[in-house]
């Protein structure tokens, strides 16, 4: 089995996302006997629609990002034990165990049986981020020595994302504007556990009534409160602030003014590159709609797909880009904080926000205050589990643990570290499981609760 995940890493390491599920789904598509000439099509739309999101979004935005920021830290030579390894060494060591050599095909049949049984509505096609329940389940496995119990985290973790992006799938979808489309990727799913879990709270405190939101600020500063403008300047003000005593060369200016374009080229190609994934899916989406219209059923399916279709949202990138900011002055001065965001700083907050502008339903306050509220908990999950996961690296290997006087760590976060911690022992998995099955049966089908959560308006019908 370790062979074939091996081919699978180099195939995806090679390949990249933009490339395999494409060609994944067109295999769907000609065994659903969609036209092979559809199928083409629908794929070269997917195909397109996610490179355009992923060629701007990894090392033109967040690189840059994450380079400008991690510059300043460095540079105050911030002493803290467990330095950020970032997602990217995180999914390969999650890959090159058994638990990951198994969850890909775990994962996707206990999807099927989900949808066969009405639990859920969102079958989860992106495979690829199927590593973050990899990575829960190795943590528990090399904890415990017991493969199963690993494995069962790994599915519980499973459980928790797609209860989850069934229930927050229609304020997502109207919001994002991204109809059939949920959010089981662990990462974004964490924001919306905490916007839903802070939502009620924040309404209650009037925090609603300050309506600040990005089409507010564009209508107050006209030219200067547009999208892509606003991107760029904020991102330009992080610039100078990251560089700050570096001005007299070019290339600090080059490094400031390529995070300003990069932003506003993201925020304003996103709607673009969305629009060309959506094209695509609508051929599957139809099929699949007809084969479950066939059977005597009116359900219709949600694709689970990469938190990364959110993130160009403008509200999404004015709530990552002040987070980030504020993100700099935790790692210094968080109580109790001993985790070095490096490798994720370009990423988490963004993705954290993601999954909570569209709860907030855009508030700029109120989603920035629950992003620093899930960037918080990230910061002690990392911190109370990094020495667990410095411990299994040096078992697994391939990775060095020592980066100079720091130990390596891990970012963890909030839905990943409450799938840890309910992992420990076999009554908290099984009571777990039971919850959430109990939660996919009834209250994802409670309208009310629903909408006091996520703030979707349910029609009366």
């Amino acid at each position: 089995m370790g062979y074939f995940m091996d081919i699978f890493e180099q195939i995806m390491g090679t390949f990249g996302a933009a490339i395999i599920l494409p060609i994944f789904i067109f295999i769907v598509e000609l065994l659903l006997k969609i036209k092979p000439g559809q199928a083409f099509k629908s794929a070269i739309y997917i195909g397109v629609g996610l490179n355009g999101l992923i060629s701007i979004l990894n090392p033109y935005f967040l690189g840059a990002m994450g380079e400008a920021l991690t510059e300043m830290i460095t540079t105050q030579g911030i002493q803290l034990p467990y330095i950020d390894t970032g997602w990217g060494v995180l999914s390969a060591l999650s890959y090159s165990t058994t638990i990951g050599a198994a969850i890909i095909p775990v994962g996707l049949i206990v999807n099927f049986i989900l949808i066969r049984f009405n639990l859920t509505d969102t079958l989860d096609i992106d495979v690829w981020n199927y590593w973050q329940w990899a990575f829960i389940g190795t943590l528990i496995f090399y904890q415990t020595g017991n493969y199963l119990m690993g494995i069962t985290v790994a599915v519980l973790m499973e459980l928790i994302c797609i209860a989850l992006a069934d229930f927050a799938a229609p304020r997502m979808q109207e919001f994002f504007d991204l109809p059939g489309i949920s959010f089981p990727h662990g990462s974004l799913i964490s924001g919306t556990l905490v916007a839903m879990i802070l939502r009620w709270p924040l309404e209650k405190l009037g925090i609603f009534r300050i309506k600040i939101n990005s089409e507010s600020i564009q209508r107050r500063f006209g030219v200067f409160g547009d999208s892509v403008v606003v991107g760029f300047i904020i991102a330009c003000v992080i610039g100078l602030i990251a560089y700050a005593g570096q001005y007299g060369t070019m290339e600090t200016w080059a490094n400031i003014l390529t995070m300003g374009i990069a932003t506003g080229s993201f925020i304003y190609l996103y709607p673009k590159a969305t629009g060309a994934l959506l094209e695509g899916f609508n051929v599957l989406n139809e099929r699949a709609r007809d084969i479950i219209t066939a059977r005597g059923g009116d359900r219709e399916l949600d694709f689970g797909m990469d938190g990364a279709l959110a993130i160009g949202h403008p509200d999404t990138i004015t709530t990552g880009l002040l987070s980030m900011v504020i993100t700099v002055a935790m790692i210094f001065f968080l109580p109790g904080n001993e985790f070095l965001m490096l490798g994720d700083l370009g990423v988490t907050p963004f993705f954290l926000a993601a999954g909570t502008v569209a709860v907030m339903n855009g508030n700029l306050i109120a989603s920035v205050i629950t992003n620093i509220v899930s960037l918080g908990i990230t910061f002690y999950f990392s911190t109370w589990i990094s020495p667990v996961f410095n411990g299994i690296a040096r078992q697994i290997g391939g990775i060095d643990v020592e980066a100079g006087s720091a130990l390596v760590g891990a970012d963890i976060r909030p839905v990943a570290g409450v799938a840890y911690y309910l992992g420990q022992n076999w009554i908290l998995i099984i009571v777990s499981i039971i919850a959430i099955i109990v939660l996919m049966k009834y209250v994802r089908n409670n309208n009310k609760v629903r909408e006091i959560l996520t703030g979707h308006k349910f029609s009366k019908e």
